[in-house]
């Protein structure tokens, strides 16, 4: 925990910075409050814009053509972070201060620390595609939410890609993989469960964390990776990464059409890879693009107008509609509350119970304008996630296109292992502060 003037310092530095965004505009008294925690600077700025962007223009999409949701004009401020661990924490501390009906870090380890936060500061916490597979408990963490599929899914959906895609009946048996992801806590989650995989599918694994600071042989992990020869590498970058890691890749020898990628990279690495990258794939859960009608409002009512930093040929690419996806949560979360609570205005209470109800299927998408943009999406009391089937998409050299249908996530090897994580997460927190992770009471709504 910081000291209180440095808690003070930051919040001050955070409150300022709330309007860094294009278009945030005022802040509105009469509004619900919703805080954007954004990495427009800092070294992950090159995927923290577009996800920014996109959450920022949906939700004010929503304000311009909708007046808000239900009636209630969204009170939208950012909070630059830089992805710093103390900026991330002064950013939570104004939310609170706000009376935030949700927070949203886009920083696996900033939900991480925040997770023994949320049921005392009654603050739902939602991280799509990149928290900690734990927060898939709801019956555990009532607070914390991880739609529409967790890290551990995504990773199995790789597999099950590669063991497909194999021409040998023993699918991935005898075959090495090796796995590439942040050197952070919340980066290193999965390689015991990835190592489990292995031992059960029968590849040999190896990992190579990537250090946010790397030392003189800024590309050593890449190179000790090629000098090991994998049949196939995956890049886990859904708790972010530092540098420029397929450059990195591509100077060390390793031909990126081996890579599958989770949460990551952006076409602007992608580009500056140029023909080399042709052929790197990644495990997403939306569509590229912006064919939909959605986002024919938002070019309109927010980019056109004048009220986004999005240029206006940015608008389309994974990390954007990453953003977009966030911003469909939250805002059907806020809906689902309403209509539980009986009132327009809500309160972070009633926030979660809304994103306990969530319920997109393909009439709601259609009904939003993204017919096609994503799958169905159910959350309950229990399951916080949804663990939604994922495909895989490949770069062509200039754009994104789907190569496969979609994939579900092994949830019958993971269940006793996310028990497993769970009961480790909270002996933990006993032992670290002498008492029990509280356990849950507040009631469950059920499904709508």
């Amino acid at each position: 925990m910081l000291p209180r003037p440095a808690v003070t310092a930051l919040l001050a530095g955070c409150l300022a910075a709330a309007l860094v965004g294009a278009g945030a505009g005022p802040a509105r008294a009469d509004g619900l409050p919703v805080t954007l925690f954004t990495q427009r600077s800092g070294p992950m700025a090159e995927t923290g814009i577009p996800v920014a962007n996109g959450l920022h223009d949906y939700l004010t999409m929503l304000n311009r053509r909708d007046g808000g949701v239900g009636g209630v004009p969204l009170d939208l401020e950012e909070c630059e972070t830089g992805g710093d661990p103390q900026r991330e924490l002064a950013c939570y501390e104004a939310a609170r201060a706000r009376g935030t009906l949700v927070v949203s870090p886009w920083s696996a380890d900033a939900a991480r620390a925040l997770l023994p936060r949320l049921a005392a500061d009654r603050i739902p916490l939602v991280a799509t595609g990149y928290g900690p597979s734990a927060m898939a408990d709801g019956t555990t963490f009532p607070w914390a939410f991880a739609p529409p599929a967790t890290v551990w899914d995504g990773l199995t959906v790789a597999l099950a890609y590669l063991i497909a895609q194999s021409s040998d009946a023993e699918g991935l048996r005898g075959r090495t993989l090796a796995y590439l992801h942040r050197d952070t806590p919340a980066g290193r989650e999965a390689v015991p469960v990835l190592q489990a995989l292995a031992d059960e599918l029968g590849f040999g694994l190896r990992d190579y964390p990537l250090r946010d600071v790397p030392d003189e042989t800024e590309a050593g992990p890449w190179r000790t990776a090629r000098a090991a020869d994998p049949d196939y590498v995956i890049l886990d970058a859904s708790a972010g990464l530092v540098g420029t890691p397929l450059r990195d890749a591509a100077a060390a020898g390793i031909p990126l059409g081996r890579i599958v990628a989770i949460g990551g990279p952006g076409e602007d690495e992608l580009q500056a890879v140029g023909v080399r990258a042709k052929g790197l794939r990644e495990v997403t859960w939306h569509a590229p693009g912006d064919s939909f009608p959605a986002f024919d409002q938002i070019d309109l009512l927010v980019i056109d107008a004048g009220l986004s930093s999005t240029p206006k040929d940015d608008a389309a690419g994974v990390h954007y509609n990453r953003g977009v996806y966030n911003g469909v949560i939250i805002a059907e979360g806020i809906r689902n509350a309403q209509r539980l609570a009986g009132r327009a205005r809500i309160d972070g209470s009633d926030m979660r119970r809304g994103l306990e109800a969530i319920d997109l299927d393909a009439v709601r998408w259609k009904e939003l304008g993204l017919v096609g943009f994503a799958g169905r999406l159910r959350l309950s009391c229990e399951d916080h996630s949804g663990h939604r089937p994922a495909f895989v998409q490949e770069w062509t050299g200039t754009r994104w296109t789907q190569v496969s249908d979609t994939i579900a996530p092994m949830r019958e090897r993971l269940r006793p292992r996310l028990a497993a994580a769970v009961s480790a997460l909270l002996a933990r927190h006993a032992a670290e502060n002498g008492q029990p992770w509280p356990p849950r009471t507040e009631p469950c709504d059920g499904q709508p």
